[in-house]
């Protein structure tokens, strides 16, 4: 039988149906292709503004002179650390290696575990941390340590996608540019951990008073628990949510292994010894004050509490102790005086190194430094500048006569009458006796002859820079002068007449340890050697037979002069020896009379202060030069005249007034007038040169340091009466 074939129905399609589906396919189409479109658009727009905000980021590159704001270390002399300057962030940077491996393993425990795995972002650290902190765990955070350090050095605190992004990219920039351990010396550097400590340096020496590597187990966990919240679990004032936090990071460091169970066990049994002494200030502070003054002024603030300085001063801290001891415990006994504060400069005479310098009594209630920034009367300090100018000019010798008797001036406004701190008057006495006693009108006489202005140039010579009136209460030490500049003086004086500027800087290094270059000022001699010998053996006396007796040191010469100021308001010693110089000031600032005390009080701290000083070093006691024999010129000082008149230094010689009808200028010894061969400004000059009367006109020596000069004219004086605002005793 033939086969039968057999046709199966057919569903036959419409038209419209196939017209429906035909667009709902091109629906679709246009639809995803659409869509595809936009999100290449947006990927487009997307990826230019992350190039352009790529191209806006910081160059990481930078991070190769990368060095954050350091504190400035300044030490003493012999590498004692004093101080610490520091502005908004107080940090010691160290290397890598300086930090314990403790410190290091604690930290990447519980911040980073794959720090040295991913390429600056740790997507699976990531994932996780967020998964354990939603389950409550909160074993670590999301960012890495790179992450960490390019937010803290480049970016902002928001919290912000674009910052998120930000971050990123310059952590992957950072790892390709930078080794792991660059960054993560950088990284432990840069952090704060609490306490006012930048820098795991500073924290471990702030937390336990040793330096980063010697950090142990367990105290290494602690400080890396404090970077989650450096002040709100600190151990100080929340020391249960700081223990917690410490078994955290020893229980994550066993589990990624950087530690034994056994470790653990016992670093969570360590007794930590947590340092409980707060950051105070420097335990000098007045030197400190002065130090950084100079820094200032030499490299600017900014580096100076930003810049990681290393300063080493010319200060021997076992002095200094002993110069504010010497100082503080005189004063502690004299409370009844009124003697609130005072000021101690100890100078090394070789060089020039300021070795102590004590500015007040407390740094906390008053920070004036009054061994730098006041000004005050220095009294009979100032005299033997007096007495080296008449030396200078050959006028008298040490053994010259003079008279200690009354004498009046007017000058223009009233009169003058200087007097003696005892009020009685001795008559004829050497040089040599007139300074020692620190007797008053032959100084001033003395200065009349040499007219003031070769006084004061011989003040300018030794170091002295301060305004000095031009007037002859100026020869008693009325000119507000600084302790400093009473040193530098008296320094100059001790060297035989050598200038040489104090200092307080040794050495400076940045904080890679360059030395910076210092100007290094040179001795410079100022006067001959001669009149400052003399000078200096008349300042023996004054310590072995005068007033500066307490300062005597048994088998070891000393010089010095006192000084009291009017009504005794300030009282003052400056001394020294063949290798040492010191200068003492006690007074108060409300500037009233002090009471009970005399410059003697002075000399006792001097005093003091040295037998132990040479006792802590005891140096090879010398002897100063012997001073030559002045030779003294019998010179007249005055105006030209065609027959040369000299008389003897007779102090007796009635003085002579202008008013007084004569022919003949006054001679060598009538006091007030007289051309100086230091300072033409000296004295004076013949009001009219077509006469010869004798009237003097006075100089002006147009030197901005120092006010125009007064005449001073003498009056007769009659009896030992005094005049109008009489001078009163300076010793």
């Amino acid at each position: 039988m033939a086969d039968r074939q057999f046709e199966l129905p057919v569903d036959v399609r419409r038209k419209s149906e196939v017209v429906q589906d035909r667009l709902g396919l091109i629906i679709i189409i246009t639809t995803v292709s659409v869509f595809t479109f936009l999100i290449f658009l947006l990927s487009v727009l997307l990826g230019n503004k992350l190039a352009e905000a790529a191209a806006a980021l910081p160059n990481v590159k930078v991070l190769h002179e990368w060095h954050p704001f350091e504190s400035t270390r300044i030490y003493d002399r012999n590498g004692t650390l004093i101080a610490n300057i520091h502005g908004d962030e107080d940090r010691v940077v160290v290397p890598l290696k300086d930090i314990s491996p403790n410190i290091q393993r604690a930290v990447m425990a519980i911040e980073d575990n794959r720090f040295y795995e991913h390429n600056g972002v740790d997507i699976r650290g990531t994932l996780r941390a967020a998964s354990a902190n939603f389950r409550g765990e909160d074993v670590q955070g999301g960012s890495t340590l790179t992450q960490q350090l390019v937010k803290n050095l480049f970016l902002s605190p928001e919290r912000a996608i674009t910052r998120k992004v930000a971050e990123a990219l310059l952590a992957m920039r950072v790892e390709r540019h930078y080794d792991k351990n660059k960054i993560l010396e950088m990284y432990l550097n840069q952090v704060y951990w609490g306490n006012q400590s930048y820098g795991i340096e500073k924290a471990a020496r702030r937390y336990f008073k040793k330096p980063a590597r010697d950090l142990t187990i367990g105290e290494s966990a602690l400080l890396a628990g404090l970077l989650k919240a450096p002040e709100g679990i600190s151990p100080y004032a929340y020391p249960k949510a700081a223990r917690k936090r410490q078994l955290e990071v020893l229980g994550a460091m066993v589990t990624f292994g950087y530690i034994t169970e056994e470790q653990r066990a016992k670093a969570a049994s360590e007794q930590l010894e947590l340092n409980r002494q707060l950051p105070k200030p420097s335990k000098h502070p007045f030197f400190i004050q002065y130090v950084v003054e100079q820094l200032k002024e030499k490299f600017g603030d900014s580096a100076v509490r930003q810049g990681g300085l290393k300063v080493y001063t010319t200060m021997d801290e076992p002095v200094q102790d002993l110069a504010e001891k010497s100082l503080y415990d005189e004063m502690d006994k004299i409370k009844y005086s009124g003697a609130s504060e005072g000021s101690f400069i100890v100078q090394n005479l070789s060089n020039g190194h300021i070795l102590a310098l004590v500015g007040g009594r407390d740094f906390e209630k008053n920070q004036f430094n009054h061994a730098t920034q006041q000004h005050r009367a220095i009294g009979s300090t100032f005299k033997p500048l007096v007495y080296l100018t008449a030396f200078r000019l050959g006028l008298v010798s040490p053994e010259s006569p003079i008279s200690d008797s009354p004498v009046c001036f007017n000058n223009g406004y009233s009169n003058w009458c200087p007097h003696n701190w005892d009020g009685r008057y001795m008559g004829s006495m050497t040089i040599r006796k007139a300074l020692t006693l620190s007797r008053n009108t032959p100084t001033v006489k003395l200065g009349l002859k040499m007219g003031i202005d070769p006084v004061i140039e011989t003040a300018r010579q030794a170091g002295i820079t301060s305004p000095i009136d031009a007037n002859f209460s100026s020869l008693l030490g009325s000119a507000g002068i600084s302790p400093l500049e009473v040193i530098t003086a008296y320094s100059t004086i001790a060297r035989g007449g050598v200038y040489l500027p104090p200092t307080v800087l040794m050495k400076v290094e940045d904080s890679r340890g360059r030395e910076i270059h210092l100007d290094r000022p040179q001795p410079e001699r100022r006067f001959e050697e001669g009149p400052v010998y003399n000078l200096i053996s008349i300042l023996q006396d004054v310590v072995e037979k005068g007033t500066g007796k307490n300062a005597i040191i048994p088998g070891r010469p000393v010089a010095g002069k006192t000084g009291t100021t009017d009504e005794m308001r300030d009282i003052w010693f400056s001394g020294f020896t063949t290798d040492m110089v010191g200068s003492v000031w006690m007074g108060n600032d409300k500037y009233v009379p002090l009471h009970g005390v005399f410059s003697s009080n002075s000399v006792t701290v001097w005093g003091n202060f040295a037998r132990e000083y040479y006792k802590m070093y005891p140096i090879q006691a010398a002897e100063f030069p012997k001073p030559p024999k002045i030779l003294v010129e019998k010179k007249y000082l005055g105006p030209k005249r065609e027959s040369s008149e000299t008389a003897a230094l007779d102090e007796e010689t009635p003085a002579v007034s202008p008013s007084t009808p004569t022919a003949k200028a006054p001679a060598v010894d009538e006091p007030g007038y007289g051309y100086s061969p230091l300072h033409p400004g000296a004295g004076g000059v013949p009001m009219n040169n077509d006469n010869n009367s004798g009237e003097l006109k006075p100089l002006v020596d147009p030197n901005a340091n120092r006010r125009p000069a007064t005449l001073a004219v003498p009056l007769p004086v009659t009896g030992g009466g005094t005049n109008m605002n009489p001078e009163s005793g300076v010793h």
